[in-house]
């Protein structure tokens, strides 16, 4: 009967070579992935910055749609809001622009533009509101 210690050794192994072969692709294949990562990170926080500029623009709006044709300007105006002026959103810039519409003087044009990135983008929102007479 034979023992273990009698069986013919048939581990042959890795040489140094296979291994450093295989880490180089590993290698390779990871930092392909990290430049995925890093691509995705961007990506995110590009959309984070532009949800947030809608939200500013679309709260501009529904408060000067709020106000109502009559409690908007009688003349054109522009009114801007600097980086660092609006509360808890300093990176970011918003000019609501209302325009009196030619030829019917009875329309507004209210055009409200927020910015980032030191004016690289931009979003912007427009509606018209007109000078409805109630029955």
């Amino acid at each position: 009967m034979k023992s273990l210690m009698d069986k013919p050794n048939n581990n042959q192994g890795y040489s140094l070579i296979e291994v450093f072969i295989a880490m180089g692709i590993l290698s390779i294949v990871l930092l392909g992935m990290a430049g995925l990562i890093n691509i995705t990170v961007a990506i995110n926080r590009n959309s984070a910055e532009k949800t947030v500029a809608i939200t500013l623009s679309q709260d501009k709006m529904e408060e000067m749609i709020t106000k109502g044709y009559l409690d908007l300007p009688a003349a054109n105006q522009t009114v801007t809001e600097d980086y660092g002026t609006i509360t808890n959103y300093l990176s970011y810039k918003r000019i609501t622009d209302i325009k009196i519409n030619k030829p019917d003087t009875n329309i507004k044009l209210i055009t409200v533009d927020t910015y980032w990135n030191n004016d690289a983008r931009r979003v912007r929102f427009q509606s018209l509101i007109s000078n409805t007479v109630p029955d």
